[in-house]
Order: C-alpha cells, then sequence, then structure tokens
C-alpha cells in the first residue's frame, strides 16, 4: 500500500511524485492518458517504488486509509469528473485534495460536494512551478482541519523552510481560503512580471540600452533590496540566445493568463476594493493578443521615435513604489474579504509561506514579513514614510514617459491610486450630484 495517490501526473504532478519520493513518501499515480508500457518510472529513478496505473479503482485501492488523494487537473470539465469518480469509490474520512488553480467560489462549491458524501476536503493553492514544486513549494490550505491534520507530517517533508524557520505550507480557513491566497499570490505575480516587463520596455525604447545593459541593472538590483525571483529569472531571458539570436528578438508578444488575476478583480469588484494595477497587467496581456486593432492603430497613430536619458536612481525608486501598492492593494483585499466572508485570513501568515517556494519570494516579502505591521497596514506609519520618499523618483519616471510616448502600466497606476486614496476631496463629489441629477439618486451631505 502507498502512502499518497496523486491524479494528474502532468508537469506539475510529476514533481510532486518525485518531491514525495525523494523524501520517503510512497506515492500512486494515476492519468487517464498514462500508456503503461512508457512507465514514468523509467525517466525518473526515484519513482521506482510508486505505482502507476490507469484505472481509477485499482489506483484507489493501492493507497492505505485513510486515503489521501491530491487532484492535479484543470479546473472546469476535467475536475468536474475527477471529483465525480473519486465521490463513488472513496470511503467515508478519506481526503480529496484540490491542488490546481481553482477559482475559490468553485473551491468551496466543491468542498460542500465532497462533505455531502462524508468525505474530506482541502483546496490547496500551490505556487513554485515545476522546479520549486519539486524542491519545495508554496502550499497554501483550506479545508477541514480533520484533512489538515492528516497531511501535515507530509507536507514538512516535502516544503521548504521560511522566514520564520517552519515550512512552507499553512492552513488559512476551514473551506476555500487556501484558494483565494494562492488567487492573491498569482494576482501580486500578475503586477511583478509587469513591472519587470515595463521597465525593460522603458529601457529599450529609450535607444540607449541593449539587453546586457537591462540585465546588469535587474542583477544590481539583485544584490539591493530589490531581490526576487521574477527578477533573476528576468536577467537570465534578457540574455538568452537561441541559434544565435536574442531570444526576445524573435518571440511574439502575445501573453496569455490562466484566469487567476480574472477571479482576484472579480473579489475586487464584489468587495469594492480598487486593485488598478492588476486591471493594468491584465489589460496589457488582453491588447498584446489583438492584433487587428493594434495593426490599425500603429498605421494611424503618430509616434516619433526618441532617445531619452534614464535616470537609474529614479527607476529604482519608481520601482520599489509600485511593488509596495502593489502589496498594499492585496492586503486590502484580504482584510476586505475577511471582513465581509467571517474569514481570519493572516497576511503575516501568507507573506510567511510566499517567502520560500513561491514564485513571489523576495527579499520585499521578507521585509514586509519582519518590519511592517501587514495585519493593520494603514496604521503602520512605516510604509507611509517610505511611500513619501520614493514618489518623486516615480513622478521622474512617469514624466520621462509620457514626453515620449512610452506606456508604462502598473507605474501610471500606481500614482493614480495613491494621488486618489491620500486625497480627502475626490472628483466623486460631481458624480453624485450628476446621479441625483438624472436618476434622482440621493444626495449624501457631510
Amino acid at each position: 500500500m502507498t502512502d499518497f495517490g496523486i491524479i494528474g501526473v502532468g508537469r506539475i504532478g510529476t514533481s510532486f511524485a518525485r518531491n514525495m519520493s525523494l523524501n520517503g513518501i510512497k506515492v500512486s499515480l494515476y492519468d487517464k492518458n498514462f500508456d503503461t508500457s512508457t512507465d514514468i518510472k523509467t525517466h525518473y529513478s526515484e519513482l521506482e517504488s510508486s505505482l502507476v496505473f490507469d484505472d481509477i479503482n485499482k489506483f484507489i485501492s493501492s493507497i492505505s486509509l485513510p486515503r489521501k488523494v491530491l487532484v492535479l487537473v484543470p479546473s472546469g470539465p476535467s475536475l468536474d469528473e475527477v471529483i465525480s469518480l473519486c465521490i463513488k469509490n472513496l470511503n467515508s474520512n478519506d481526503i480529496l485534495i484540490d491542488a490546481g488553480n481553482t477559482n475559490p467560489t468553485i473551491s468551496s462549491e466543491n468542498h460542500q460536494k465532497i462533505k455531502s458524501k462524508n468525505l474530506l476536503y482541502l483546496g490547496m493553492g500551490v505556487s513554485g512551478g515545476v522546479e520549486g514544486v519539486l524542491k519545495g513549494p508554496s502550499i497554501m490550505i483550506g479545508g477541514d482541519l480533520k484533512a489538515f491534520n492528516e497531511v501535515k507530517k507530509i507536507f514538512s517533508k516535502i516544503t521548504s523552510n521560511t522566514i520564520n524557520n517552519s515550512k512552507s505550507f499553512e492552513l488559512f480557513g476551514d473551506s476555500n481560503q487556501g484558494h483565494f491566497v494562492k488567487m492573491v499570490h498569482n494576482g501580486i505575480e500578475y503586477v511583478e512580471m509587469q513591472l519587470i516587463s515595463s521597465i525593460y520596455y522603458f529601457m529599450i525604447k529609450s535607444n540607449k540600452y541593449k539587453y546586457d545593459d537591462i540585465a546588469k541593472v535587474f542583477k544590481k538590483w539583485s544584490k539591493s533590496d530589490l531581490n526576487s525571483y521574477l527578477l533573476e529569472i528576468s536577467s537570465t531571458k534578457l540574455l538568452e540566445k537561441t541559434d544565435g539570436n536574442f531570444l526576445l528578438d524573435i518571440i511574439d508578444d502575445k501573453a496569455d493568463d490562466n484566469g487567476t488575476g480574472r477571479w482576484m478583480l472579480k473579489y475586487g469588484l464584489d468587495l469594492g476594493c480598487s486593485l488598478n494595477m492588476l486591471n493594468a497587467a491584465l489589460d496589457s496581456r488582453f491588447i498584446s493578443k489583438n492584433n487587428n486593432a493594434r495593426l490599425k492603430f500603429n498605421n494611424s497613430i503618430k509616434k516619433e521615435i526618441m532617445e531619452y536619458d534614464i535616470n537609474i536612481n529614479s527607476l529604482t525608486d519608481a520601482y520599489s513604489f509600485c511593488r509596495l501598492i502593489n502589496y498594499v492593494q492585496a492586503f486590502l483585499l484580504i482584510d476586505s474579504a475577511n471582513k465581509n466572508y467571517g474569514w481570519d485570513i493572516s497576511i503575516s501568515k501568507a507573506l510567511n509561506v510566499w517567502s520560500n517556494g513561491s514564485i513571489i519570494k523576495s527579499d520585499l516579502v521578507n521585509t514586509l514579513y519582519k518590519d511592517y505591521s501587514v495585519d493593520n497596514i494603514l496604521d503602520d506609519k512605516k510604509i507611509f514614510k517610505t511611500l513619501n520618499e520614493l514618489k518623486p523618483g516615480l513622478i521622474d519616471v512617469l514624466n520621462l514617459s509620457l514626453k515620449n510616448d512610452v506606456s508604462l502600466p502598473c507605474f501610471s497606476e500606481a500614482l493614480c491610486y495613491i494621488n486618489q486614496i491620500s486625497s480627502l476631496f475626490l472628483s466623486t463629489r460631481l458624480i453624485q450630484a450628476q446621479r441625483n441629477q438624472f436618476g434622482s439618486h440621493k444626495i449624501s451631505i457631510n
């Protein structure tokens, strides 16, 4: 009998299986697309003791009680099919773990469906990518406490050490909170990626910097408090070549998304929280794929080819400012969700889990965890002091970008946000009057 079952053995599922096997956890693997004649075990020697199945009944029978089944299939019909199969074949108190990128709303529904069949549920967000999952992922969990207690010993073996010397997994609530925290993680990631990409674009468009110049700036930042996994891999990709050509010269600029950013925006809309930086990051991806409109606008809108000098100190401050605002917006969304849904998600615990093994691991995550009151961020005077010090650099960079017709998604939104959120008098005063005029909506008087 094995200790753990994994359904869906793609790249992430394989990394989970290898990680568990390397840590003495015997696994059963099931994938309906398995060709058992070309056993996965022949590719990875550490999987020699694992059991491989293309029959769901034999797979489930091979796992010791209470069965712990990790599901890694895409959200949607595939996940629905797997959950139905598991409900039909698992016993009471067996544990079903949805470890995919599942919409928190769907995660909650699946929890109730599984609970009604006397099964235990964990909704589990996983960060780290293929390599991170193999070496020790960041895991965000919601669901039944009894199930969590059954798996935590195993998870302590396969995760990384965090900034507070715990392991990089945490239970955030009794239902879908794990998938919610992972969704927020992904939203932060979208913005971080766009900020770095905007800087690359800004520097290239100046006609003063080449890829190796930009990589040098990124590498210098990586030796400072701006260090992050995303910045490090960006330096690497800037210098990557294929057949003698820089990769960035031969790939197109169409960027996809996996849906998690859209879900986070929907939560922002439902909770009345501004996520304008995430919205800008997604807009850039949407625009990148609109070939027809881009071609027509490009042929019709005049832009001069310019050269300009960039103050790297200002750019450094601008980048630092925007990263802080990105996290502030994420923290305020979590705070609003806690208040509206009766949750108790700890932001400091989320940062701890993200501090190692995750795609967004960075010195900033560590600094926020150690030096700021993140669960009451609006009462922390240090963050306002820091933002005031960094703001002039952002204004300098945006002035230069505007003069030279270079868009900087997420940078301009960060300034717009801080200028509005810090003002006691907004343009919305007139909007209230307009709504009163055409719709007889009630006016609120100070």
